[in-house]
């Protein structure tokens, strides 16, 4: 009992110095991510409200808090014995029940993390507005309690995911960096873009938040989940990065999530949000989210995407892409050199085509970078490019290498407004991020003699066909034999492979009817060459011809398409 004695009497000692400000807690607990705001418990020991929690549960009431308690002394104390309480406005106070794992002892200048929870049978709300120890001495008849500390809560009092932030310095605006200071103070994140994307789980919309480290030391980036709200609903997102990342001083690094939201343009709002833990037992715990900032959403579209707005683009120069993208190398320029539009051969389709020219600027060979590619069109409509069979698997120093998309639209798109997006299909995979954004269109075929087949160009300088009788036995009994005398010009030093467009050859009659076609390409067998080729088809049609047609075609999964370049005649 002497014992018991000298501990109250020591406490109503220590109690003098309750609610006296610490300079020295405040440098600590900006160092060790405790809020500011800070009171006095006995022992040399700081206390702060990290967390409050009050939500609706099946079982109840969940009401649960999360303190941090610094040790200012230099020994070695055991954190306080006392009851942890949450008072209501009503009056009723509960006391909550400390986690099954949260410390007994705090370190000298250490700082510790402590959970509390209670679940209450209650369905009716009621509002937290104090947070309490009280020191109860059960030795004595009647049990004496003494006050030790009461601390404000209203303010941080979260109510679960249907829950709003009713301090208003917790509410920004789109694209307005931000800190979360129960976590860090040196981590600023800023929101960046939103996209939509359609995938077998359902649509999903991808936010980019982009993370910061302000500090000169280095930090994890902490983990921050985001809900997404509708005017009805709660989309709770996912943290797509597995690892993670940590940044050094002034490094900065993005950070992506999917919410289930089928459109971008029904979401009001995004909620910031950190995780807690309780722990029942060794084996059993609960796990909880608590809201810290909302961020509103403009309803004009302008938070879509991508890291930059969509500017009007100067064909042939490269693209810029956001420069924290992981799949374009610095050494490395992406241009996009032509953008045509591929009737459907069977009809039903059109295929507007993109060639791309990288370029390695570096004196090492570098990989070929694995972006993707979508085209919308002024009406709102997002086409998925579909990326050439075979592409090459590196980039020689100082060679360019010219690639095509095509992209599968309707056969009443015309291409006159189009905004292309250059995906990462990878660092975040199956989800595609933007890293390059530009509006385009269409380009118009040249009326000049030069035929655009780029990287190559081609002139006609002269053309002529025959038609002779087949062999009886032969399933076409006439043969044709067209005589091309062609000027072929490669620009710009560039390469290509085996699936690039090739050009194709038609001859029609005088009504339009096609007597016979061959398909030629630019590079490989039975390549285009300068200077006068023979090529030979075969018809079921014995007509003279005198009009000639070329076309760029491709194959698509759904068909050929072809894109008329030139019709000549004799």
């Amino acid at each position: 009992m002497i014992k018991k004695w000298k501990q109250i009497t020591a406490v109503l000692v220590l109690l003098v110095s309750l609610f006296i400000p610490s300079a020295s807690l405040l440098a600590i607990a900006q160092e060790s991510q405790t809020p500011a705001q800070n009171y006095t418990l006995p022992n040399s020991i700081k206390a702060a409200v990290k967390s409050i929690l009050n939500e609706q549960v099946p079982e109840g009431t969940r009401v649960g808090a999360i303190v941090r308690l610094y040790n200012e002394g230099t020994r070695l104390i055991r954190v306080p014995d006392s009851e942890v309480r949450a008072k209501t406005a009503e009056g009723i106070q509960y006391t909550l029940r400390p986690s099954a794992d949260n410390a007994i002892n705090i370190q000298p200048k250490e700082t510790v993390e402590l959970s509390y929870m209670i679940v209450v049978d209650r369905d009716d709300a009621f509002d937290i507005t104090e947070l309490s120890w009280v020191d109860v001495d059960e030795f004595v008849s009647p049990r004496v309690e003494k006050p030790l500390l009461t601390i404000p809560v209203s303010s941080i009092e979260w109510r679960g995911d249907l829950g709003t932030l009713t301090d208003p310095s917790s509410t920004i605006a789109w694209g307005e960096p931000f800190t979360i200071p129960a976590v860090s103070s040196a981590l600023e994140f800023k929101p960046v873009s939103l996209s939509e994307e359609n995938t077998p789980q359902g649509p999903k919309t991808i936010l980019s938040l982009l993370a910061v480290n302000k500090g000169d030391k280095k930090k994890p980036i902490a983990d921050v989940r985001i809900n997404a709200k509708s005017d009805k609903k709660v989309f709770v997102g996912t943290k797509l990065e597995k690892e993670t990342a940590v940044l050094d001083a002034g490094e900065q690094q993005y950070i992506h999530y999917a919410l289930p939201a089928g459109s971008k343009d029904e979401l009001k709002s995004l909620t910031v949000l950190i995780p807690e833990t309780f722990m029942i037992d060794d084996k059993t715990k609960i796990e909880y989210t608590i809201g810290q900032l909302n961020v509103l959403l403009p309803g004009n579209g302008s938070a879509g995407g991508s890291a930059a707005p969509a500017d009007a683009y100067q064909w042939n120069e490269p693209i810029r892409f956001d420069k924290l993208n992981q799949i374009i190398q610095p050494e490395v320029s992406v241009a996009l050199v032509g953008l045509h539009m591929h009737e459907s051969v069977g009809g039903g389709f059109k295929a507007a085509v993109a060639k791309f020219k990288l370029q390695n600027r570096s004196d090492k060979p570098m990989p070929i970078p694995q972006f993707q590619a979508q085209l919308t069109s002024a009406g709102g409509n997002k086409y998925t490019g579909i990326r050439q069979t075979t592409v090459a698997e590196t980039l020689v120093p100082n060679i360019s290498y010219v690639m095509y998309y095509s992209f599968i639209v309707p056969s009443t798109e015309n291409g006159d407004q189009l905004t292309m997006d250059i995906l990462d299909g990878q660092t975040v995979a199956p989800y595609a991020i933007p890293i390059a954004r530009f509006k385009t269109q269409i380009q118009p075929e040249k009326a000049d003699g030069a035929l655009a087949f780029y990287p190559f160009t081609v002139k006609v300088n002269s053309w002529k066909v025959d038609v002779y009788m087949g062999s009886a036995k032969e399933s076409l009994p006439y043969s044709y034999k067209l005589k091309l005398d062609l000027d072929i010009r490669l620009e710009d030093e560039a390469v290509v492979d085996k699936s690039f467009p090739k050009m194709k050859v038609v001859i029609v009659d005088g009504e339009g009817k096609i007597i016979g076609s061959k398909t030629l390409p630019f590079t490989g067998e039975n390549q285009l060459v300068n200077g006068l080729q023979t090529i030979h088809m075969d018809s079921v049609l014995f007509e003279f011809s005198q009009t000639l047609r070329l076309y760029e075609t491709i194959d698509t999964p759904f068909g050929q398409a072809d894109r008329l370049i030139a019709t000549l005649q004799q």
